[in-house]
């Protein structure tokens, strides 16, 4: 995923009351983006992203003060998952869950369900 379309899907959503870049690099093929990112109901999401012609990093750590909620990402550990290397770490799980791999619009759209009332 391009730098330009995060930040593109982080502008157009209401979730968003803040966006900290701490680093940013285009540098073709290579493109890198440290983030943090207030959002709506006191949580913070820092993104770690980075992505060429043939290889995708990422890391969505998501928080609410202090407590991990979650954590997406594709470090290469966890060999024994289905869907390795994706995974998601939830809140003081020790280990991870299965996951698929995830882009900043599939976070949102995981805010917007915790943030939403239960029905």
């Amino acid at each position: 995923m391009t730098i330009s379309k995060i930040f593109s899907a982080l502008s157009s959503s209401d979730l968003v009351l803040e966006l900290n870049v701490i680093k940013a690099i285009v540098e073709p093929p290579v493109q890198a983006l440290k983030a943090r990112v207030t959002l709506k109901g006191g949580y913070t999401l820092q993104i770690n992203e980075s992505s060429g012609s043939d290889f995708r990093r990422y890391s969505y750590h998501l928080q609410k003060g202090d407590e991990m909620v979650k954590r997406w990402d594709n470090s290469p550990h966890w060999k024994d998952l289905k869907t390795f290397p994706y995974h998601v770490h939830n809140g003081n799980e020790a280990e991870p869950r299965e996951s698929p791999e995830v882009f900043i619009e599939d976070i949102l759209r995981e805010v917007e369900k915790i943030l939403s009332p239960n029905p």
